[in-house]
């Protein structure tokens, strides 16, 4: 099973800027540790977010890493895998 996912964020967004985005509604997708992943739309466009619920910081993440990080969680993928690829995509943007 493939668990590599781009371990990077596309970048951090502020509070004001996920209710922009995730306007018609956010979907929490899963959650893991202190990790919660969403996506959201607004219009016709819809966006994908990883969520730090210990520091409060939300990361945009694209498409690919969104599904790669659902897919892996709900068809068997390794736990701690996937919690240290969420690790890696919060820790890209400083």
């Amino acid at each position: 099973m493939k668990e590599e996912v781009g371990k990077m964020a596309l970048r951090e967004v502020t509070r004001e800027e996920f209710l922009e985005l995730a306007q018609n509604g956010a979907r929490e997708l899963f959650d893991l540790e202190h990790y919660k992943v969403f996506d959201g739309s607004k219009g016709d466009e819809q966006s994908h977010f990883v969520y730090d619920m210990r520091t409060h910081r939300c990361f945009l993440i694209d498409i690919n890493t969104c599904y790669e990080l659902v897919t892996a969680f709900y068809c068997g993928g390794n736990k701690s895998t996937i919690y240290q690829n969420i690790n890696e995509i919060a820790s890209s943007v400083k």
